[in-house]
């Protein structure tokens, strides 16, 4: 395929309720620069909060019930499927808030094919670009559309790099990565000429796919901006995210098709386990409590057919409701017995950054991206920068991990989001002097900066952990931390100015 012709009509999300309500009625509106289009449109107003406990395609009769337009919600149940809309425009910073992939795959139910706006924000363009939802910021396509012209991909692919042409030109992630694993398309290798590395892109480099169908991993070096493929040792997701990439693997790959090496694959039951005992009737009534639990049945429903430990929820009670709440908590769990040095962990989780505590890259990914790590154990990546958090000298009496962030996140470097994207690297006395639960306060938080994820070196006390509480040898202890430092003169993102300060009781500034 070389070009695409949007068969369908094209939506204009204004800010003007009555001017959406007439288009959903039937009135096709031309767009021009005097039509005021909604700006910062959410991810919940795409798709509210409610309507997630769907995860399949009824999801479509939900799109933009959630928009906002000058204090009114025009946009009914069913109206965009019904409208048969194939385009969406609109302003600035479309997809902000919540990274939920369930937004741009209820556009797609519904037959949303292309999304124009002024401004995209990152993974909801990546959530798109996986689900094969075109995207684009050049307004000048809609007199082609209005035309009915056919548009060469080529519109689409402009700027992206091999792993992101592949995707658009392939129709989606899944496709993709099939024909990854068929030997159809050429492996993503890193531009970078060899250099010194930063702890995250050595275990990047190490993880870095080669050739997908013959499991060849590892390269010499990576570099920030490269694009490609790297193996995931461990992966993971939760009732929320499960049963739609279930629904994604039945109906992408095949219902046939088993998950690849099921051993390094967890399932939880820990965001909805408790919900009986407080949706309110009014909720109950309209039927989500029995959507929730439908989300419940499916996710067992895959564990079983594929084979997956399943960390599900504790015992009822008499009356059949949940009296305990989870066997465990999926970040939790994954750091206390399962992550090690030097793995890349993936999860459908926010605070999957949890596992950087010992050293471990892990990060979180979306749906779709978990569907295909269950086919081919690899997950996308653009190499990201590496930011460097020096803490020096002793925190104060009754400073803890989280102060410390809480500091961080309002130092200049990150309010103007120079570290967005990117990888926090922790270190000085300070940390060291840190126990594994504070640490894992600071890689948590990550996701607060708006980072990629955070990484403490491992050192003794990881050492320790693993040795007392996982009952690793020593021996095996010293090979995973081979060569988990930073060289010396790797690069990261530079930071001039303003130097964070705690002040401790002796007046000295540990920076």
């Amino acid at each position: 395929m070389t070009s695409i012709r949007f068969d369908g009509r094209v939506l204009l999300l204004t800010e003007d309720p009555e001017v959406l309500r007439a288009q959903l009625d039937g009135t096709d509106l031309v767009w021009s620069p005097g039509v005021v289009l909604r700006h910062d449109i959410s991810t919940d107003e795409i798709t509210p909060a409610w309507a997630c406990y769907h995860a399949d395609a009824r999801l479509a009769d939900f799109v933009y019930t959630g928009l906002a337009c000058r204090g009114e919600t025009p946009v009914t149940k069913g109206a965009i499927r019904q409208g048969r809309f194939a385009v969406s425009v609109s302003g600035r910073r479309r997809g902000k808030g919540s990274s939920r992939e369930a937004s741009p795959y209820a556009e797609h139910a519904a037959g949303i094919r292309l999304v124009i706006a002024e401004s995209f924000e990152r993974i909801y363009r990546e959530n798109c670009q996986n689900l094969g939802i075109f995207t684009t910021t050049d307004f000048a396509l809609l007199d082609l559309i209005y035309a009915g012209e056919a548009i060469p991909l080529a519109y689409f692919t402009a700027g992206e790099g091999p792993v992101g042409r592949g995707i658009v030109v392939s129709g989606g992630l899944l496709p993709y990565c099939t024909a990854r694993l068929e030997g159809d398309e050429p492996a993503a290798l890193p531009v970078m000429s060899r250099r010194a590395l930063t702890l995250g892109e050595k275990i990047i480099a190490r993880h870095w796919v080669v050739d997908a169908g013959r499991d060849q991993i590892g390269v010499p070096s990576v570099g920030p901006g490269d694009e490609g493929f790297v193996r995931a040792d461990l992966r993971f997701s939760h009732e929320y995210v499960t049963p739609m990439a279930a629904e994604l693997w039945g109906s992408e790959v095949g219902p046939a098709a088993r998950v690849r090496d099921p051993e390094s694959v967890l399932l939880f039951r820990d965001h909805l386990t408790l919900l009986e005992l407080v949706i309110p009737e009014s909720r109950k009534s309209e039927g989500m409590l029995d959507l929730a639990l439908e989300l419940k049945r499916r996710q067992e429903s895959f564990a079983t057919q594929q084979g997956l430990r399943l960390y599900d929820e504790l015992q009822r009670g008499p009356n059949g409701l949940p009296t305990a709440g989870s066997e465990a908590i999926c970040h939790v769990k994954v750091l206390e017995r399962y992550a090690l040095p030097g793995q890349v962990v993936i999860g459908s989780d926010s605070h999957t950054p949890h596992s950087g505590a010992i050293g471990c890259l892990a990060f979180g990914v979306g749906t779709t991206a978990l569907c295909a790590a269950w086919l081919t154990r690899d997950t996308r990546i653009r190499v990201p920068a590496s930011v460097l958090v020096r803490v020096l000298g002793h925190l104060p009496r009754n400073v803890t991990a989280k102060d410390l962030m809480l500091e961080l996140l309002r130092h200049p470097f990150v309010r103007e989001g120079r570290a967005i994207g990117s990888i926090l690297e922790y270190r000085g006395e300070a940390v060291e002097n840190m126990s594994l639960d504070e640490r894992a306060t600071l890689t948590n938080m990550a996701a607060e900066v708006g980072a990629f994820t955070g990484l403490v070196p491992p050192d003794s006390v990881v050492a320790d952990f693993l040795t007392t509480e996982r009952g690793l040898p020593l021996a095996e202890i010293d090979r995973l931390f081979t060569g988990l430092t930073s060289d010396r003169d790797a690069v990261y993102a530079s930071c001039d100015r303003d130097r964070c300060w705690f002040s401790p009781p002796d007046g000295r500034a540990p920076g």
